[in-house]
């Protein structure tokens, strides 16, 4: 499916120019994460919000697949110069807008130039909306932390999977010790139900605020559910193709958690914390 065109959803609730920005990662791959952020988005424009969501993980064009999305241009073309981030954003399903990542033409990453240019043009581009997710890569590496570091929320994926705890912890590690960051969200994906959501859950937080001094915020769990294997092999978002699904419900709870402290917690980001956080992000070298 070919996107061209863009026609923004306008928010209900808007307040112009502050822009909440949140990041969307995890410390292994196949946990859900992209998953995570489209239906995230989605239902967060479904409670009157506008969204931009940023893929992250710019080589690889994770959400133009998940979505069936064919973009005539993408980030390789604003990052050499040769568009304007407005004129590669699609609309996605429920009026989101989307800023597609390139196709395997990134997967060195950004120089320094780079980076200050995508900040000018993200920081500009965002500042219409109420939220900006960013759907980072996974792992620990620069790119991963460089836009990690900069959002002014953070919340880690994880599953049941003690490979998944490993990495988890590993990345909050990272974050804490090099970033200083002091409070993470986590969401546990694909478990069995809301009680071993919870348990995984606890089981990282102890862990983590007793060794890593960070506080970990529960933002809910998403149930397996054979509704999501069906989604993806039609390339259509959960919460458009299987809206009365149980993971369809259980992320619409997970955004409205997120979303409880809207108007406080965008006091302290913004696209101007963004911006300023990636410069200082560059100017350490990260």
């Amino acid at each position: 499916m070919e996107r061209t065109g863009l026609n923004i959803k306008k928010s209900t609730t808007r307040r112009q120019g502050v822009t909440r920005v949140v990041s969307i990662t995890s410390g292994k791959g196949g946990v859900g994460k992209t998953h995570t952020s489209v239906n995230c988005a989605l239902a967060l424009a479904q409670m009157g919000r506008s969204v931009l969501i940023l893929d992250a993980d710019i080589s690889l064009a994770n959400i133009n697949v998940m979505l069936g999305i064919k973009p005539k241009a993408d980030l390789q073309d604003v990052i050499e110069g040769r568009m304007k981030l407005e004129d590669v954003m699609i609309e996605g399903p429920e009026g989101i807008t989307i800023i597609p990542a390139a196709s395997g033409s990134l997967a060195s990453g950004l120089t320094l130039e780079q980076r200050v240019l995508l900040n000018e043009e993200i920081e500009r581009a965002a500042s219409n909306f109420d939220y900006l997710l960013v759907d980072t890569q996974a792992g620990i590496g620069p790119e991963v932390m460089y836009f990690n570091c900069a959002a002014s929320e953070i919340v880690c994926v994880i599953t049941s999977e003690p490979t998944s705890l490993t990495d988890a912890y590993a990345l909050i590690k990272v974050l804490a010790r090099d970033y200083g960051e002091k409070e993470i969200s986590i969401v546990a994906n694909n478990v069995p139900n809301e009680k071993i959501g919870r348990g995984v859950f606890l089981r990282l937080a102890r862990a983590v605020e007793r060794f890593l001094h960070v506080k970990l915020r529960y933002l809910g769990s998403v149930p397996t559910d054979s509704a999501i294997p069906a989604a993806i092999s039609e390339q259509k978002a959960l919460l458009e193709l299987f809206p009365s699904s149980q993971a369809s419900m259980a992320f619409t709870k997970v955004a409205e958690k997120l979303d409880e402290d809207f108007f406080s917690r965008r006091v302290k980001g913004g696209m101007q914390f963004f911006f300023k956080q990636l410069m200082e992000a560059n100017a350490y070298g990260y």
